[in-house]
């Protein structure tokens, strides 16, 4: 049976995602990763009851434990006729306070944004069907000319970014940029993933879901800005472009992948319901090179096509 793996879908635009796909997608098994099971079946039973979709499983994964992603990945694997047709790497942190660290070791927000997300796509790679669909959830904040709120991404390297050396600068702006540069990390995942899979009919895309006030990700934000985040801000929905509820993201995500609509679209960024243009970085080749190889050493995975 053809299985659809939906992270961060506990809550936020992934819940919205899963939802909107148990609507559409009727025949797929849909599968939702949780660090805690529990909330997980709480998630399942929910969106069963919502949509009549009989075929939602969850299993245990916790981006922050490259451990974790490959007992996930080992226990997908052992089922029988196993057939990947979505992807979609939906889960995200952010951290504006005090460092924090992965089991591995890795700076958080890099460690699950990034090198989490890639770890379980190199691992699922070999269940994936010829014509499947892989998307990253990304964020207009990796784009320095957009001019974000958000401090712009500075990528240096694999390694710099897993272990950053601590600075003297203010911890909501370390904090911001890492947050970006693991946005900017997942787009040059999807170019180069989509380069080393371009002998296949497998789609790798990028998806900015825009401004979504009220999900978690201000979870470590000032006492102020989590009330505005919460309250206030979903306001800016009914006027403002590119900021949505995470109903409105996560339905556009799921319309994405799984849509006869976009079915053609390959290796693109798709943000406020259109392809756009990613920022200068993005498209760096030697960036590229050096995320894609560090990234392979990191995780301590291989790619196979």
């Amino acid at each position: 049976m053809d299985s659809i793996i939906i992270t961060g879908a506990t809550s936020g635009i992934g819940f919205e995602c899963a939802l909107r796909m148990a609507q559409i997608a009727k025949n797929e098994q849909i599968i939702i990763p949780a660090r805690n099971i529990k909330a997980g079946k709480e998630v399942i039973e929910k969106i069963k009851d919502r949509t009549g979709h009989k075929n939602l499983t969850s299993l245990e994964l916790d981006l922050a434990s490259l451990q974790s992603v490959r007992q996930f990945s080992e226990k997908l694997s052992r089922e029988k006729n196993l057939s990947i047709s979505i992807l979609i790497n939906n889960a995200g942190v952010q951290n504006i306070g005090e460092t924090q660290y992965t089991t591995d070791g890795f700076e958080q927000t890099f460690g699950v944004n990034h090198l989490g997300a890639f770890a379980l796509t190199m691992q699922l790679l070999p269940s994936m069907k010829n014509d499947g669909h892989i998307t990253f959830t990304s964020s207009e904040t990796h784009d320095p000319a957009l001019k974000t709120p958000i401090e712009p991404p500075i990528y240096t390297s694999a390694q710099e970014l897993a272990y950053p050396k601590e600075t003297s600068e203010k911890r909501n702006l370390v904090g911001q940029r890492r947050y970006s540069t693991s946005k900017l990390c997942n787009i040059m995942t999807t170019y180069e993933l989509q380069e080393r899979l371009k002998h296949t009919k497998i789609r790798v895309n990028a998806y900015d879901p825009g401004l979504t006030p009220g999900t978690g990700l201000a979870r470590t934000y000032t006492p102020v800005m989590r009330f505005l985040w919460k309250n206030v801000f979903p306001v800016l929905t009914l006027f403002k472009s590119n900021i949505h509820t995470p109903a409105q993201a996560g339905k556009n995500l799921a319309n994405l992948a799984y849509s006869e609509k976009y079915k053609d679209l390959k290796e693109i960024y798709f943000s406020d319901g259109k392809v756009v243009k990613t920022s200068v970085d993005s498209y760096n080749r030697s960036f590229q090179k050096d995320l894609w190889n560090g990234s392979l050493d990191l995780t301590k995975t291989t790619f196979t096509e």
